[in-house]
């Protein structure tokens, strides 16, 4: 009989179901909704999107960057933004230190005010760590290898890798649900009976698969931040090879550039007399780079390091051949020779060799962008991602609900239990 009535207890005391979730995302996101700077901000705004159509779904975005004055929402379309600004004396600490000593409990306290039913955090390992509410969290770049060629600390770097990878590490162990754009993801994640893992792999605006290819001779794209880990000193040594044998070739750069190393290679395209074949576009916006890619003969990503490039989604997506670097991620993404071409970065001549490949074969280049752009639709395709990631949070939420029914019952037994021995 009592055990009758505590079920019954539990049953009446579980909290009532509403028809629409309410997720919040944690994330870096794009200020202007035409221009985007880097893939985490591209597939958070794609997903976003796609959310967007869902009729039984609230999205609330904390925008996480170098915002300045107050936290406060803005309307980006339908969805509620909220761009986290920097506050106090942790104000003048970069990024990764601000939200370590400052940022986290910030958003601890947003998101108490907005009492979302789940948080999605892209990336930002040390912010999801812990977190006291149901959770999951998308692993995008794996930050202390990525540190190996950030050269903007100089004689601390090794001492900043070390300390990120200690971060990283540390979080890691903390998080319960993760998703993985990549398999090589896995590798840096501990083993964790409590983890679980899922493999979804980023969206692609649906506007990318409608762009018609009509490739300009001799044209090349890259879509990539200007730092020395996107290895673009390389590929310029390369261009300069693919130069002495087209010298009408044309090679574009697209993306937000790094000072000192923006420098570095236009001194490079100087010394090899490139500079009327060479174009740096900075951060253009999504029609400019869809454009772009109608026009290009190949894309090149020829990273030192890489999880899973959201710019090679798109490129397949659009049906362009790609020339990619075979590190990290890439070879889950490319099957070589047959939906692009994987080359080794550090060899300068195996990149102008694939390049070139592609450039002097356009029977290849279409046929490699056809079997590119089949693939891209079963796999990068934004209503797909949608559909997974929304699957993800209702078995999340569901077993929180059953965490939560199990320690309400627990701790009706040990209330009834105590009554009894007090009795």
């Amino acid at each position: 009989m009592t055990n009758t009535t505590t079920t019954l207890c539990c049953k009446s005391s579980l909290p009532e179901t509403t028809s629409t979730m309410h997720v919040a995302m944690v994330t870096v996101f794009p200020d202007d909704p035409h221009r985007i700077d880097g893939g985490v901000a591209g597939a958070a705004r794609y997903l976003v999107e796609e959310f967007r159509k869902q009729p039984d779904l609230k999205v609330t975005v904390i925008a996480l960057g170098n915002h300045s004055g107050r936290t406060k929402p803005e309307q980006w379309e339908n969805v509620t933004v909220y761009r986290l600004a920097k506050q106090g004396l942790w104000k003048f600490l970069p990024g990764t230190l601000y939200y370590i000593f400052s940022g986290k409990r910030q958003i601890q306290s947003l998101l108490r005010q907005i009492n979302p039913n789940i948080v999605h955090f892209q990336g930002f390992t040390f912010l999801a760590a812990n977190c006291d509410r149901p959770s999951v969290m998308t692993i995008h770049g794996i930050a202390e290898e990525d540190a190996k060629w950030d050269s903007r600390w100089s004689f601390i770097r090794q001492p900043r890798r070390l300390f990120m990878k200690l971060t990283e590490a540390y979080a890691r162990r903390r998080i319960s649900h993760v998703i993985a754009i990549s398999k090589y993801t896995k590798q840096f994640l501990p083993e964790n009976n409590y983890r679980k893992i899922w493999r979804i792999e980023n969206p692609v605006a649906e506007s990318y698969f409608n762009i018609e290819w009509k490739l300009e001779p001799r044209r090349i794209l890259c879509c990539a931040r200007i730092r020395p880990l996107k290895n673009i000193l390389g590929l310029i040594k390369a261009f300069a090879l693919i130069a002495e044998q087209l010298p009408h070739a044309q090679l574009r750069i697209a993306g937000t550039p790094e000072a000192d190393y923006l420098v570095a290679c236009k001194q490079e395209v100087e010394t090899n007399g490139l500079k009327d074949k060479v174009h740096f576009l900075d951060n253009i916006s999504i029609n400019e780079v869809q454009l772009e890619l109608s026009k290009a003969n190949c894309l090149v990503v020829p990273s030192f390091q890489e999880n899973a490039p959201l710019t090679i989604a798109e490129a397949m997506a659009a049906g362009v051949p790609v020339v990619a670097s075979n590190v990290g991620g890439i070879p889950e993404m490319i099957e070589d020779e047959k939906t692009g071409l994987l080359i080794d970065p550090y060899d300068t001549k195996s990149m102008s060799d694939a390049i070139l490949k592609i450039l002097f074969d356009e029977t290849l280049a279409r046929s490699i962008g056809q079997s590119a752009k089949e693939t891209a639709q079963d796999r990068y395709s934004a209503s797909i991602a949608c559909e997974k990631t929304l699957r993800v949070y209702r078995e999340i939420l569901r077993h929180s609900n059953k965490t939560t029914v199990l320690r309400f019952c627990h701790s009706e037994r040990s209330e009834e239990s105590e009554s009894l021995r007090v009795n």
